[in-house]
């Protein structure tokens, strides 16, 4: 498992397997987002399993799913919902961990400089310049109270 953190709460990683759950609570993570649509692919574990095992681990289980690229405004603040009130460390994954990180940078562009998230997300493994445009439509947005 390749986890990376994208910012101190939220780190990043791949489609985990159910037999990987136990190694995520030793590694004090509190929380799992998944951001994978259920049935996306064959060799996709079942969420159902996943949630089930994560909650008999201690683990807080949330569900955003979401397609590559289609980022509702209802998406990208549940996303920010959950990560603001998750207890503890959160881990976020879906096929890759891109959609992770396009919705953390999409979620905290109000509160952050748009290079420092492109920064983050770069330094773990993810190209998030084609996103530009919309995180500094996000973040003025935010700003401008609308």
């Amino acid at each position: 498992m390749d986890i990376k953190s994208l910012d101190s709460r939220l780190s990043v990683t791949a489609q985990p397997r159910l037999d990987e759950l136990e190694q995520l609570a030793a590694q004090g993570f509190g929380t799992i987002l998944s951001n994978r649509p259920r049935g996306e692919s064959e060799d996709q574990p079942d969420p159902d399993d996943l949630k089930a095992k994560a909650q008999s681990l201690g683990m807080a289980w949330h569900e955003i799913p979401v397609k590559p690229g289609e980022y509702s405004q209802a998406d990208i603040e549940n996303f920010a919902h959950v990560l603001n009130s998750a207890p503890g460390r959160v881990l976020g994954f879906c096929r890759s961990g891109k959609r992770v990180a396009h919705l953390w940078a999409l979620s905290q562009s109000a509160h952050r400089p748009v290079p420092e998230l492109i920064e983050a997300a770069r330094a773990a493994g993810y190209d998030l310049e084609p996103l530009r445009e919309r995180l500094e439509q996000q973040a003025s947005q935010a700003h401008s109270g609308h």
